[in-house]
């Protein structure tokens, strides 16, 4: 596999760990949220915390609001801003990791 083809795989598993993360708050609850990952160009990896299984109607549920997500070729945008404003937007802050004044901030949008 060539390099821009890795690059590619990369990008798309990077972007659908964001809509997992997305799906899993969405019928988990707001409390859920990632705890590590692995985003390699032949697959992902994500972890996450729940206390409990997840039942077999929400692994369909979450499935679902991912597979429309991408069938409707949801957009994806990339703006910086300061870090207070992006958490004021309703950004997520990831494990604990310190952050600059200056963030990206990733949005989904269909």
């Amino acid at each position: 596999m060539g390099l821009k083809k890795q690059h590619n795989c990369v990008q798309a598993h990077h972007t659908a760990t964001h809509l997992l993360q997305a799906a899993l708050k969405k019928v988990l609850g707001a409390d859920t949220s990632q705890a590590g990952s692995l985003v390699a160009f032949d697959r992902l990896r994500f972890d996450f915390n729940l206390p409990r299984a997840m039942t077999e109607a929400e692994v369909t549920q979450v499935e679902s609001l991912v597979n429309d997500w991408i069938g409707m070729g949801v957009s994806l945008t990339s703006e910086e801003m300061a870090l207070v404003a992006a958490k004021e937007k309703g950004a997520i802050a990831m494990f604990g990791e310190k952050y600059g004044e200056q963030v990206s901030l990733l949005g989904f949008f269909y």
